[in-house]
C-alpha cells in the first residue's frame, strides 16, 4: 500500500500479528472436543512432536549460523560462574575475620574506643565542675563585698562592686547559664544593684533638694562628697536626673521670675529660694539663679556631663525671656520707651549668661530678637488688634446704626411736548421709531377711573361711545357706563371699515392715564399732566440713610485707630533713640485693611450661619460691606495724602479690600434679589400662561396667583426698604418688578388668539399689579416707578391695548405712545386681538414698514 507522502519514522507502527502457540491451539481444541477419541489424541501428539522437532531444528540452525561466537560466549559464561563462586567464598571468610564477636577486629576496636570515651568524659566533668565552683566562689565573694560596702555606707565603692558582680553574672560559663544557682545569682545581683542605686538616689535627692520653689544643695552626705555621689550614679541615670533638675529649675524659678507678678529670688551659700515679694527687675532674679548654679552645682558635676548640663539651660531660657517680652509688650506707642528699656535689660542678661558659660548655640537669640523688636511689636499688635476685631464680630450685640450718605436724586421739570415731538433730543428721536405725526389730537390709552377724571369728563363735548371705536352715533355714556358697556353693542372682530377713523376725540375717563406717555421720562400712569405739558428729569444730590450693624461701625473705628497708630509709629524715633533698628511699619499698617478683610470673611460664618434663609441679616451684611468699602477708600485716600512716598503697597492692599467688599456687597444683594425673583417667577409659572381664561375657574386661579405675587412683592419691599438706602431700594425693587412684568408680557405675547372676554380678564389681571407703583417715591406728585422699572409703561399700556379698539391702537401708535413695544410684539398683539380684515392688515403693514 502506497501513501501520497512518506510516513514519519517516529510514528508508531501497527503490531505484527502473533502466531498462535501450538500448545495453546491444542489445549483450545482439547477443551472444545467432546468427547475425545483416539484419533484426535494421536493427531495432537503428532502436532506436538512436530513442533518440538521444529524448535530443536531452529535452535540447532541458530547455533550453527555463528558457532564460534556461541562457543566463545559459552566459555565466558562458565568462567564467570567459577570466579563468582570463588568471590563468594572469600567474602565469607573476610566477614568472619571482621564481624566475629570473639575474634573479629571491629568488636575489639569498638570496645577500646568506648572505654577511652568514658575516661575522657569523667576527666571533662571533673574540670568543668572545678571551674564552675571556682567561678561561683568568686561571685560569692563579690556579692559579699557588695553587701559589706552597702552596709558600711560606702555607696560609690558598692556601685563599682555591684557593677562587677553584674558583669560576672552576665559572663558566667556556659555550663552555668541554665543552672538554678546562676538564675538565683542573677536575681541576687540585680537586687543588690537596685538596692545600691536606690540608696544612692536617696543620697542624691538629699544633697539636691528642690521642693516648693526652694533648692538646697549639700556638698557632703556623711562621709560622701557631692562629686563622688554624682560620679557614682550611672551615666544614663544621671542624664535623666539632671534633665529633671533643669526642667524643675526652669519651671519653679525662671518662669515665675519672668511672669507678670515677678517674685524675687533669694540666694545664699547653699539655698536658692523664690520669695513672694515683687522683684525690682525680673532679669536680675534670673541672673541670681544662674550665679547660684555656677558656684554651687556646676563644679561638682562629672566632666562628661558638665558642658551638656550648663548649655541645656540656654534654649528654654531664651523661650522664657521671649515669652516675657511678648507678654510685656505694650498695647500702644506710648508704652514703647519703657518696653525698649526692658528689652535692653534682657540683652544684658544674655551677655552675662554667656560669660558664665550657659551658652550652647551658634547665635545669641535674645540679641537677634532685640534687633527685630519693631517687627515683633508690629506682629504682636497685629495679633492683638485682629483678635479684638474677631471678638467684636462674634460677640457684639448692639443695635444697628443709621448712616447718612449723599446720592443723586431725580427732579421733575415741566417741558412742552413740542420739544420732544420736534426731536430736540436725539435719544427721543430714536425712541419714537422716527414717527413725526401731525395728528396732535389722537386718542390716548387709559388705565383706570378716578373722580378727578369723572369731573373733567362731564365738560367734554364729544366722547367715545364704547371703548372699542365703534357706534360713534350712540349717545355719550358716563365713564362708568362706557367701561361697563364695552363690547356689548358691537362685534369688533367682524366690522369692516371704509376708512380709518381720524376724527378728533377728547380722552375718556379711561384715557387720561396715557397723557404722561408724551414724555418718556414720565413714570406715573395716573399723573394729571395736560396734553400741553410733559415732565422732564433733572438730578440733584440728596441725603439718604441706611442701617449698618454696630459691628461694622466698631470695625471701622478700630481700622481708623490702627491706621493712626501706624502713622504715629512711622513718624516716631523711639527705636533709633535706644539703638534699635527702625523701619517703615508695614506690618502694622497692613493690619488696617486686614481688619476689614477679617470682617468680610468671618461675619457670614460667625453671625449668619444660622440665619442664611432670613432676609434682614443678609441685607444687613450687604450694607455693612458697602459701608466698609467706603471706609476703606477714605482711609486709603487719607494715607496717600500723608505718606505718599510709601503708599504704593498699602494702596494696593486697600484697593483689593475695597474691591472685595464692593463685590461682596453686590453679590449678596444680587443673590438675595435673584432668590426672591425666582420664587416669584415660580409662583407665576404655576399659572401656566393665560390660556383658557374664558373658564371662570382658570381665571380665578390666575387672578389669585397674581394677587399673591403682588402681596409678596409688597411685603418684600417693606423689608427691603427698611434695610437699604432709598436709591438702592428703588433700583433693586425696580429690577425685581421688571422680571415679573417681563414674564407676564411674554405669556401674553405667546397667545395666538385672544377673545374679547379673555382680553378683558387679562387686562383686569394686569391691573392687579398696578398698585405696585405706590412702592416707589413721588416727585411733585408724580411716581418715579418708570425710572426704575423699565417695563412699567409697556406693561401698563398692555391693559389699554387689550381693551382698546383697532382705531385707538392705531392712533396711539401714530402718536408715538407705543414706543416701548417692538414692531413684532405689537403686530402679534393686533393679530391675536382682532379679526383678519383689510384695516388690520394695513395697520400691521404700516407697523412693519416703520
Amino acid at each position: 500500500m502506497e501513501f501520497a507522502f512518506p510516513i514519519p519514522d517516529h510514528l508508531p507502527r501497527a503490531a505484527q500479528p502473533r502466531q498462535a502457540d501450538i500448545s495453546t491451539s491444542i489445549l483450545t481444541a482439547l477443551s472444545e472436543a467432546s468427547p475425545i477419541n483416539l484419533a484426535q489424541t494421536n493427531d495432537w501428539v503428532q502436532q506436538l512432536n512436530e513442533a518440538i522437532n521444529q524448535t530443536e531444528l531452529a535452535i540447532h540452525n541458530r547455533i550453527h549460523q555463528d558457532l564460534e561466537a556461541f562457543e566463545r560466549q559459552t566459555d565466558t559464561s562458565r568462567s564467570i560462574q567459577r570466579r563468582f563462586t570463588a568471590l563468594t567464598s572469600n567474602i565469607g571468610r573476610l566477614h568472619t575475620e571482621l564481624e566475629d564477636a570473639e575474634t573479629g577486629s571491629i568488636p575489639r576496636i569498638t570496645q577500646a574506643l568506648r572505654e577511652h570515651f568514658d575516661v575522657a568524659q569523667r576527666a571533662l566533668d571533673s574540670t568543668t565542675t572545678s571551674t564552675s565552683l571556682q567561678y561561683l566562689q568568686k561571685c560569692k565573694q563579690t556579692h559579699g563585698n557588695v553587701v559589706k560596702l552597702t552596709t558600711a555606707g560606702e555607696l560609690p565603692a558598692a556601685v563599682l562592686a555591684s557593677t562587677e558582680l553584674q558583669a560576672l553574672v552576665e559572663a558566667c560559663p556556659s555550663p552555668l547559664r541554665e543552672s538554678l544557682v546562676v538564675l538565683d545569682l542573677q536575681h541576687v545581683a540585680r537586687s543588690s544593684r537596685d538596692n545600691v542605686l536606690e540608696q544612692l538616689s536617696g543620697v542624691y535627692h538629699s544633697c539636691l533638694l528642690l521642693k516648693n520653689s526652694k533648692l538646697s544643695i549639700q556638698h557632703r552626705y556623711k562621709r560622701l562628697s557631692l562629686s563622688d555621689i554624682l560620679a557614682s550614679i550611672p551615666s544614663q541615670t544621671l542624664v535623666t536626673d539632671l534633665a529633671t533638675l533643669r526642667k524643675d529649675i526652669i519651671a519653679q524659678f525662671i518662669r515665675p521670675a519672668l511672669s507678670i507678678d515677678a517674685p524675687s529670688i533669694f540666694a545664699s551659700s547653699t539655698i536658692l529660694e523664690l520669695q513672694p515679694s515683687r522683684s525690682s527687675s525680673p532679669f536680675k532674679s534670673v541672673l541670681e539663679v544662674f550665679s547660684f548654679l555656677r558656684e554651687q552645682l556646676v563644679p561638682h558635676l562629672p566632666e562628661l556631663h558638665r558642658k551638656s548640663f550648663v548649655t541645656s539651660f540656654y534654649p528654654p531660657l531664651c523661650d522664657a525671656v521671649e515669652a516675657h517680652l511678648l507678654n510685656a509688650m505694650p498695647r500702644g506707642i506710648d508704652g514703647l520707651p519703657t518696653y525698649l528699656d526692658l528689652v535692653l535689660e534682657a540683652i544684658n542678661l544674655e551677655v552675662k549668661i554667656v560669660e558664665m558659660g550657659f551658652f550652647g548655640g551658634m547665635e545669641r537669640r535674645i540679641h537677634q530678637w532685640g534687633v527685630q523688636v519693631q517687627s515683633h511689636y508690629e506682629k504682636r499688635r497685629r495679633t492683638q488688634l485682629l483678635e479684638e476685631v474677631r471678638t467684636i464680630i462674634l460677640s457684639d450685640s448692639n443695635p444697628p446704626v443709621r448712616i447718612e450718605i449723599e446720592t443723586p436724586s431725580v427732579v421733575r421739570e415741566e417741558t412742552h411736548p413740542a420739544q420732544e415731538a420736534n426731536g430736540s433730543n436725539a435719544e427721543d428721536e430714536e425712541g419714537n421709531w422716527d414717527f413725526d405725526d401731525d395728528d396732535s389730537s389722537a386718542q390716548e390709552p387709559s388705565e383706570n377711573i378716578s373722580k378727578q377724571e369723572d369731573n373733567r369728563e362731564e365738560d367734554t363735548e364729544t366722547a367715545e361711545g364704547d371703548g372699542w371705536g365703534f357706534d360713534d352715533d350712540d349717545d355719550v355714556p358716563t365713564p362708568a357706563e362706557g367701561k361697563d358697556s364695552k363690547g356689548e353693542g358691537h362685534d369688533p372682530w367682524g366690522v369692516e371699515w371704509d376708512d380709518m377713523p381720524v376724527e378728533k376725540t377728547e380722552p375718556s375717563s379711561r384715557d387720561t392715564a396715557a397723557e404722561k406717555r408724551m414724555d418718556p421720562s414720565s413714570s406715573h400712569p395716573q399723573s394729571a399732566h395736560t396734553p400741553n405739558s410733559a415732565p422732564n428729569v433733572a438730578k440733584r444730590f440728596e441725603q439718604e440713610s441706611y442701617f449698618v450693624s454696630h459691628v461694622a461701625t466698631a470695625v471701622s473705628s478700630i481700622t481708623k485707630q490702627i491706621l493712626e497708630e501706624g502713622l504715629r509709629l512711622s513718624g516716631s524715633s523711639v527705636f533709633k533713640e535706644r539703638g534699635f533698628t527702625a523701619s517703615h511699619p508695614a506690618i502694622l499698617l497692613s493690619t488696617a485693611p486686614s481688619a476689614l478683610d477679617l470682617f468680610r470673611g468671618l461675619y457670614p460664618t460667625g453671625r449668619l450661619s444660622g440665619n442664611s434663609e432670613s432676609l434682614a441679616p443678609r441685607l444687613q451684611y450687604s450694607n455693612d460691606c458697602k459701608y466698609l468699602a467706603e471706609v476703606s477708600e477714605k482711609l486709603r485716600a487719607t494715607y496717600t495724602n500723608i505718606h505718599q512716598s510709601d503708599a504704593d503697597a498699602l494702596n494696593v492692599r486697600f484697593e483689593e479690600v475695597t474691591q472685595r467688599l464692593e463685590m461682596t456687597n453686590v453679590s449678596w444683594l444680587e443673590d438675595t434679589m435673584d432668590e426672591e425673583a425666582q420664587a416669584l417667577l415660580s409662583r407665576l409659572a404655576e399659572i401656566g400662561g393665560f390660556d383658557d381664561l374664558g373658564h371662570n375657574s382658570r381665571y380665578e386661579e390666575a387672578h389669585g396667583k397674581i394677587r399673591q405675587i403682588k402681596n409678596r412683592i409688597t411685603i418684600f419691599s417693606q423689608e427691603l426698604k427698611s434695610s437699604l438706602a432709598i436709591s438702592i431700594y428703588n433700583q433693586n425693587l425696580g429690577m425685581l418688578i421688571d422680571r415679573v412684568l417681563d414674564r407676564v408680557l411674554q405669556d401674553v405675547f405667546a397667545l395666538d388668539d385672544i377673545s374679547e372676554i379673555v382680553s378683558e380678564r387679562i387686562a383686569t389681571i394686569c391691573r392687579t399689579l398696578h398698585p405696585l407703583e405706590a412702592l416707589f417715591p413721588e416727585i411733585e406728585n408724580v411716581s418715579t416707578v418708570a425710572s426704575y422699572a423699565s417695563l412699567w409703561l409697556k406693561f401698563t399700556y398692555l391693559s389699554d391695548i387689550l381693551e382698546g379698539s383697532l382705531a385707538d391702537i392705531s392712533s396711539w401708535f401714530d402718536s408715538g405712545l407705543l414706543i416701548d413695544y417692538e414692531p413684532q410684539e405689537l403686530c402679534r398683539l393686533v393679530r391675536a386681538l382682532f379679526a383678519d380684515t383689510p384695516h388690520r392688515a394695513a395697520f400691521i403693514s404700516r407697523i412693519l414698514n416703520h
